[in-house]
């Protein structure tokens, strides 16, 4: 059995996963007075092999889940998504407790249904699907979560399960430090077979880390048979220079392409925040990513699209040390047209 996006043979437990994206809207005008000297020449889109909207994601503010909106409110949200071709809508759920145990308020259950119904309507017609993906978070031990233990993961297992059945259609795991424990492999095992006992027709996603040295190639290549998505993220990196940055997000893309099986989906997150110890927006930013992400695709690297970190900082404006009207203008008018691997 092979995926929509025709990458050759899924990994056994993948084989319940078949999305067939439709094919992206067309960009919306030059921003040509906000573009000029600001970033490179653009990709024509008839010369890209363009990424399914499903396949550019981003994350939500927390309020975006944990306030109450009515269903129209969530369409006018996924209307926003859709100016810029993103198709994934990350939700970030409470944060899981030390023995695997999360609870779910029940303003956050009913906001999870609001948005799996409004995506299923604003899907139906447009023709166009958004993913709804819950992303659960949790810190490792020595003060968190350990992975080693069955109970925990059995207590994971049941809060993923139970966000599936109010209806979202993807699934992140988010746990850091970045595990490297046999008890992670075991988690994802655990978590395919449930996913797969219920029904979840849906996608699941890792978290992964940029730095080439944190997943051994064997390590990588166990967690990317059992998962539908893997999203390295790039930032945080401390890096000052431009040029070597853009060096960073390319030889990890082209690590996790000769480590990741084919019929998995390699999604780049790249960044788009405020300035702290670990990130300077100058360095770290779209513009300098989309031209990482574009070297590594002309060198072969496999891409199949694109993530922002995050959703407040790129449409709301909430962003120092940088205007948000470049950052939006490069991911509109670049990012979305970069020719994407099949």
């Amino acid at each position: 059995m092979t995926t929509a996006r025709s990458r050759g043979p899924l990994p056994a437990p993948l084989a319940r996963r078949m999305a067939a994206p439709l094919a992206r809207r067309m960009a919306a005008p030059l921003l040509a007075a906000v573009l000029a000297g600001a970033v490179p020449a653009l990709v024509p889109r008839s010369a890209a092999a363009a990424a399914p909207a499903q396949e550019m994601l981003t994350y939500m503010p927390s309020e975006m889940v944990h306030s109450v909106w009515s269903g129209e409110q969530v369409e006018g949200f996924l209307g926003e998504l859709s100016e810029y071709d993103i198709g994934q809508a990350l939700l970030q759920m409470p944060g899981f407790k030390r023995k695997g145990t999360l609870l779910l308020p029940a303003s956050n259950e009913q906001m999870l249904r609001v948005w799996a119904a409004s995506a299923a309507r604003y899907g139906e017609a447009r023709g166009q699907p958004i993913v709804i993906t819950a992303v659960f978070n949790g810190r490792l031990k020595p003060k968190g979560l350990n992975l080693e233990v069955a109970s925990s993961r059995a207590n994971i297992i049941a809060a993923v399960k139970h966000a599936v059945g109010l209806g979202v259609t993807g699934v992140q795991l988010d746990l850091e430090p970045y595990p490297t424990s046999s008890g992670y492999i075991a988690l994802l095992e655990e978590l395919d077979a449930a996913l797969d006992g219920a029904g979840f027709a849906g996608s699941l996603s890792v978290v992964a880390p940029a730095s080439v040295w944190r997943w051994t190639p064997e390590y990588l290549q166990r967690v990317g048979a059992l998962v539908d998505q893997v999203d390295p993220l790039f930032y945080d990196s401390e890096i000052t220079s431009s040029a070597e940055y853009e060096e960073w997000v390319e030889e990890g893309l082209a690590y996790y392409s000769a480590n990741v099986p084919a019929g998995t989906a390699i999604i780049p997150v790249i960044p788009c925040y405020s300035k702290n110890p670990w990130h300077n927006p100058a360095v770290e930013n779209i513009p300098h990513a989309t031209e990482a992400l574009r070297a590594a695709l002309e060198s072969g690297s496999r891409v199949e699209g694109a993530g922002l970190w995050w959703w407040y900082a790129f449409y709301e404006g909430h962003l120092k040390h940088a205007d948000p009207a470049l950052e939006r203008a490069a991911w509109q008018q670049q990012t979305v047209n970069l020719p994407f691997s099949p």
